[in-house]
């Protein structure tokens, strides 16, 4: 592939659409974001870093509607915005401020490039603690109090794009920022189940993966879910516990992926929508070999199958073909799933 336009250095939020605000702010609320600022037409939600809002919440048929990174420089936006398809580059008329390139992905997602916007301070974290695991013995005395109540979610951490054609979405991410694959896994017919990017960002170590680029059962285009960093395990099982106290739909969890090392927690919001709890991921840089892995091959560390409800974002035609290929490989293998 050609070198990229730019290199962009975080996911920087999302926009998320809901049918209503109050239902999904108590969701996000429970989920353990916390409200930055309010303005006529949206809610901004944030981490406990010191980074601008991660969550934009707008009134509207539930969907993600926009994703965005941010730019190293501001001699980015102006790269990007000669590209063809791209806007010019404007002022974020927002909480956090800055400007913005906007363009539109293969299956029609709005993503914003951003530089310039103004962090925020940074709120008490999760409670933590020494471990005394592997035969060290560091922590003395009495665990300090796990609080009750949400997660700690400290960031937007990275999301999943699926569609028919994943391979040819990621192409079109890494030509214009810079993502790079970490790993893949294949489908039975050898084409791409999940490719995992990374941020590019040379010697410097990086999350995993920012984005992945998934197979789509029904060959539909969506954003499968968003994922927030949460303090630690202890932090995550407590958020665990409190979306449960709270009756929220749980979709997947807890467990330990293969790909990418997190332990993760997957929710939906009152409209389906899926957010992931994660914390604990492998990190990797430029010199981290990639590798391929068959569907059929793949198991998490530890924890439960993935649920259809996880797997299946719509029933079809296509789906029922696709879902009966991956079962079949995967019975053949002596593999579960579901």
């Amino acid at each position: 592939m050609s070198d990229p336009l730019i290199k962009v250095k975080r996911l920087a939020y999302v926009r998320v659409a809901a049918p209503d605000l109050d239902e999904a702010e108590a969701f996000l609320l429970e989920f353990g974001l916390q409200v930055a600022a309010r303005t006529e037409s949206a809610v901004y939600f944030r981490g406990t870093d010191a980074e601008p809002p991660c969550y934009v919440l707008t009134e509207g048929p539930s969907d993600v509607t926009a994703i965005a990174f941010e730019a190293d420089c501001a001699a980015d936006l102006e790269t990007l915005s000669k590209v063809d398809g791209a806007s010019a580059i404007a002022k974020l008329d927002e909480p956090a401020g800055g400007q913005v390139v906007r363009l539109r992905d293969p299956q029609g997602m709005q993503v914003e490039i951003v530089h310039g916007q103004t962090a925020l301070d940074a709120l008490d974290p999760a409670p933590s603690h020494v471990l005394n695991v592997d035969g060290r013995r560091e922590r003395k005395g009495p665990l300090p109090a796990v609080r009750p109540g949400p997660a700690h979610v400290r960031r937007i951490g990275h999301l999943v794009l699926e569609s028919g054609d994943p391979a040819a979405v990621y192409a079109w991410y890494h030509e214009r920022f810079g993502l790079r694959k970490s790993d893949e896994v294949l489908r039975p017919d050898g084409g791409t189940q999940m490719r995992f990017a990374a941020l590019d960002r040379g010697p410097e170590f990086v999350d995993h993966h920012v984005v992945g680029f998934q197979y789509a059962l029904d060959e539909g285009t969506r954003v499968q879910h968003m994922a927030f960093e949460v303090g630690n395990l202890d932090d995550l099982m407590a958020g665990h516990d409190h979306l449960k106290a709270k009756s929220r739909k749980a979709v997947w969890g807890i467990g330990r992926h293969r790909y990418g090392g997190q332990i993760f927690d997957y929710w939906a919001n009152p409209w389906g929508v899926i957010h992931e709890h994660w914390t604990d991921t492998d990190l990797v840089n430029e010199d981290t070999a990639a590798s391929d892995c068959a569907f059929e091959d793949l198991e998490e560390y530890w924890g439960p199958q993935p649920t259809l409800g996880f797997i299946v974002a719509r029933w079809n035609a296509k789906t029922v073909r696709n879902l009966a290929s991956m079962i079949g490989a995967r019975i053949r293998a002596g593999r579960g799933i579901g």
